[in-house]
């Protein structure tokens, strides 16, 4: 029979192997433990996210006020008054020079008669008309200016009636007299004229008198 005393030692030294064994195992429980909140706390947040209950800004409609800011741009620019001109070509004829010296030089005379219209709500006032033909640029004659003839400032609202006087020569003349048309240069805008040839004159008569 085994000795008491060596009884007690065994029985103390399997009593230390299963403390140790306790020991041991509450540790890894307690690093499994915290390992497992920390995974919890990286997955799930600590405070509940409160929904989203704000709505989203509406669009204005298309006919909703403007704002603030949109009501502060400036203005776009009036409308150029130029553009509220309308022009009638009543008729134009074209009297070549009768004497030598004008023949050889394809001289003549044309007058076109238009009717201005001011449809605006300014006073307008148009630059010196121009013919536009044989890729040339000829403007009224200032000669001939009389209120008749000439285009001054037109009122908001008017109409005017004038006859335009030209001085044509060379190829102006000849478009004007084998092509028939041609087109008036008034207020910033070219028109067509249809041009109807007329009785010669001599430079010192006056054409004006030829016109119905």
């Amino acid at each position: 029979m085994m000795p008491r005393q060596e009884r007690v030692r065994l029985l103390l030294r399997a009593l230390g192997k299963f403390l140790a064994v306790v020991v041991v195992a509450g540790g890894v429980g307690a690093l499994l433990g915290i390992g497992i909140s920390k995974l919890s706390s990286d997955d799930e947040p600590q405070t509940a996210i409160a929904p989203d209950t704000t709505s989203p800004t509406p669009e204005p409609s298309a006919g909703a006020a403007v704002s603030d800011a949109t009501a502060s741009t400036p203005a776009p620019a009036s409308q150029d008054p130029l553009e509220q001109i309308s022009v009638t070509v009543l008729f134009a004829v074209l009297h070549p020079a009768a004497t030598p010296s004008g023949i050889r030089r394809r001289r003549a005379r044309l007058g076109v008669r238009v009717k201005v219209t001011n449809r605006g709500s300014r006073r307008v006032v148009p630059a010196r008309p121009s013919l536009l033909a044989a890729r040339q640029r000829t403007p009224t004659n200032p000669h001939a200016d009389r209120p008749g003839s000439r285009l001054g400032p037109i009122a908001a609202g008017k109409t005017v009636d004038v006859t335009l006087r030209f001085e044509t020569a060379g190829a102006v003349t000849q478009q004007l007299t084998t092509q028939r048309r041609a087109r008036v240069l008034v207020a910033g805008r070219s028109w067509p004229v249809r041009v109807t040839v007329g009785p010669p004159v001599r430079s010192s008569e006056g054409s004006e008198n030829n016109f119905p």
